[in-house]
């Protein structure tokens, strides 16, 4: 009897974290995920973005133009991008505005939850994410 509990604990457990949006380093290590939307509205497909974390919550992507890396940092559902470092060329003025927005959100650190399967980060604008393949 007892052990036909765990299982419903377990399940109790991830249905509490999905809907509370609770984002742990865990849930995040080996993802990749495809921005799909910015502020509500569907992305052009010359705005591509991604970022993907790897171990020890290391941070790396494409911001529409440049490749980027740096070390994550999570905190109350907070996430810091520290040492951020990236390739360095011009895609045009809209496309490099949209890429140090996006940046700078990381830099400065920004809300960061998962819910309906998409990772959304919530800051001056809110991206949202969709898992990559």
């Amino acid at each position: 009897m007892k052990l036909a509990a765990i299982p419903m604990l377990i399940i109790g457990l991830c249905i509490g974290c999905s809907s509370t949006g609770t984002v742990t380093s865990e849930q995040l290590k080996y993802t990749k995920w495809q921005l799909s939307r910015v502020d509500g509205l569907a992305i052009p497909a010359s705005y591509s973005a991604s970022l993907s974390f790897i171990e020890a919550l290391q941070v790396n992507g494409f911001a529409g133009c440049n490749k980027f890396f740096g070390e994550g940092q999570l905190d109350d559902n907070h996430l810091t991008v520290n040492k951020l470092g990236m390739t360095r060329k011009s895609c045009g003025d809209k496309l490099d505005e949209f890429e140090q927005q996006f940046l700078n959100a990381l830099k400065q650190g920004v809300p960061l939850q998962i819910q309906d399967q998409q990772l959304v980060l919530n800051g001056e604008q809110t991206f949202a994410f969709i898992p990559a393949s």
